[in-house]
């Protein structure tokens, strides 16, 4: 129990909840990180694609967790995807209208997602 709640707890401070391999590293180096990968990135709605959320995702301001998240999401919630690019930790992420999320938790359902 103690071990949910405490789960559950780090995803509500938007503390990392993606299961990211490597979160000691990105923990580590945020202070150096976060300021690059918190920089604004242009995107336009340039895609016909539409995803579908896989197993909950947080949307960010910008495409890294290390950046403000904007709302979560449940599974098989469906979004517009803008356009997609790769972080300074060199993750995809997609575009949506609530912002931005790491392609991990998202699958192509039709259409194409181009490059920003």
């Amino acid at each position: 129990m103690h071990m949910g709640f405490h789960k559950k707890l780090a995803g509500v401070l938007g503390a990392t909840a993606l299961a990211v391999s490597g979160v000691a590293a990105n923990v580590a180096t945020a202070g150096t990180a976060a300021a690059a990968a918190c920089d604004h990135v242009s995107a336009s709605n340039i895609s016909n694609g539409v995803v579908v959320v896989v197993g909950g995702a947080t949307a960010y301001k910008e495409p890294a967790s290390d950046c403000t998240a904007v709302m979560s999401m449940a599974p098989g919630h469906n979004l517009n995807a803008w356009c997609f690019t790769v972080n300074s930790h060199g993750n995809q992420w997609v575009r949506v209208n609530e912002g931005w999320i790491y392609n991990g938790h998202l699958a192509l359902k039709s259409g194409t997602v181009k490059h920003c």
